[in-house]
């Protein structure tokens, strides 16, 4: 029993596993359709799924394989609203990259699968040569004669989807070429997926066998608006919004994740009961202090519905420092929901101390979701899955993690070297019942956890799990809050 005050021990989590990574293109015009059909589909080889390769091998006519170009693209353009396809610029100049840096022997460098890869997962982590290890950026031999390599890519909070085990290695040959292995295969597919980021948009053919036009897919839409609209307002069912993870990431910018609650008891089966899972699209907007909104974000997900008829997911997004509300929606069926929540953004690159959110989770041995549609792909952080309760309510049978990330450590003008002390405790009516002791780092950011913290023996009620930072160069010092509940 935790009668007194208990030392907790900390665990060491690699603050590489707590750096949210997030691509970001810019807008660039859309290059003008490639009709040559077979040729086009080559050149993006790695970015098509496998019914779309099915039904594009079905259209004979060149009209049909011209609009499956067009829906193709609009399935992954992350802002409809602009005249240009963002994904569309991004893969075009990728291409042309690659086609600098591994053009040989009369190949294009964007047809090998080197280019290929590059087009669907950017720029590796690290590339493995035969004897030696190198960072891609210093890669100058991709440029001349080629050697066997292996470039590996490692998963990153915020990322659509986590490679299996939180890392994947792909080997290349001389001729950049690599074999498709089950698990090579599996990752590289997933990634696939998770481009599409309109899909509600499909491939609708007409009664003479036609693709129908992609503006008359999109019309057909319209019959089940989502509500993206910095004022608009629809609650076809309760809907609440629970904020929870926000880090810094290397670009700059923050990613935010948190969950959505759906109250789905009024959406009955044909038995009266509410279905026992769901296909569903969880969308999110940034909205920032001027009001100007930035483009939606849409994810498909699939989850079982409680017995007492809740609906659990995950959203997740990169945002630049500011004021932000943020609009979740979800949209089941023909019946949709939005909800909004404000957040703050602190600049993580500016001087001074500053502390990410303390975010408790339970014990959990998941791995990763194999499929994107997984409803807590939002909280995949290397070669784990984080599964946060909604509420922060835990069972005496649960063990407990806690996490936060510390940023901004002064570096001393002697030594040169930042010095950071941090603590972590569990607090219960302004006493702390189970306390960590003070750990202290040399880094301008650190993580300070503890976990897994067995609840057998804490009483039932309400807790506070509370860090506490000191920038012992500058004396700033900072403090977090989360509250949770522990229930018989």
């Amino acid at each position: 029993m935790f009668a007194a005050v208990s030392d907790m021990r900390f665990l060491a989590i690699p603050l590489g596993c707590l750096s949210a990574g997030a691509i970001v293109v810019g807008a660039a015009a859309a290059p003008a359709a490639n009709t040559s059909g077979e040729r086009w589909f080559k050149e993006i080889r790695l970015l098509v799924l496998p019914d779309e390769e099915a039904l594009h091998a079905s259209l004979a006519d060149p009209a049909d394989r011209v609009e499956f170009e067009r829906i193709f693209w609009a399935r992954r353009d992350p802002d409809p609203m602009t005249p240009a396809n963002e994904f569309q610029g991004a893969v075009a100049r990728a291409r042309s990259r690659a086609d600098e840096r591994f053009t040989r022997s009369g190949q294009k460098g964007s047809d090998t699968d080197c280019g290929q890869l590059f087009v669907l997962l950017g720029e590796p982590t690290e590339v493995i040569g035969r004897e030696t290890k190198v960072h891609f950026d210093a890669a100058e031999a991709l440029r001349g004669s080629r050697r066997p390599e292996v470039w590996i890519y490692r998963s990153r909070p915020g990322d659509a989807v986590a490679f299996t085990g939180g890392e994947l290695r792909v080997a290349l040959d001389e001729e950049c070429r690599f074999a498709e292995g089950a698990r090579v295969r599996d990752d590289l597919l997933r990634v696939a997926r998770s481009k599409v980021v309109q899909p509600r948009l499909g491939y609708l053919k007409k009664p003479d066998g036609h693709l129908a036009r992609l503006e008359d897919v999109r019309a057909a839409l319209t019959a089940v608006p989502v509500p993206t609209a910095p004022g608009a307002t629809r609650a076809d069912f309760p809907l609440a919004l629970e904020p929870k993870m926000l880090l810094h990431t290397p670009g700059g910018e923050a990613y935010s994740a948190g969950l959505l609650r759906a109250d789905l008891k009024g959406l009955r089966a044909g038995d009266g009961a509410p279905p026992p899972a769901l296909d569903a699209t969880v969308t999110v907007q940034a909205v920032d202090a001027a009001g100007q909104a930035a483009p939606m974000i849409e994810r498909a997900v699939r989850a079982a519905v409680s017995a007492d008829g809740t609906f659990t997911a995950s959203y997740g997004l990169p945002l630049r420092p500011g004021r932000y509300v943020l609009r979740v929606g979800l949209l089941a069926g023909d019946k949709t929901s939005v909800a909004s929540t404000p957040i703050e953004v602190p600049d993580y690159d500016a001087p001074g101390l500053k502390l990410g959110s303390l975010l408790v989770y339970p014990e959990t041995s998941a791995a990763p979701p194999a499929d994107a549609r997984d409803p807590y792909s939002a909280f995949t952080v290397g070669a784990l899955r984080l599964h946060p309760r909604f509420g922060n309510v835990f069972a005496k049978v649960d063990s407990l993690h806690a996490v936060c990330v510390i940023y901004g450590g002064q570096p001393d003008a002697a030594t040169g070297k930042p010095s950071l002390r941090a603590r972590l405790s569990f607090n219960k009516e302004g006493r702390p019942v189970a306390m960590g002791q003070p750990e202290t780092f040399d880094t301008a950011s650190a993580v300070v956890s503890v976990g897994p913290v067995p609840l057998a023996d804490f009483t039932p009620g309400r807790y506070v799990a509370r860090v506490e930072a000191i920038d012992l160069v500058s004396g700033k010092s900072e403090t977090q809050e989360t509250a949770f509940e522990i229930q018989p």
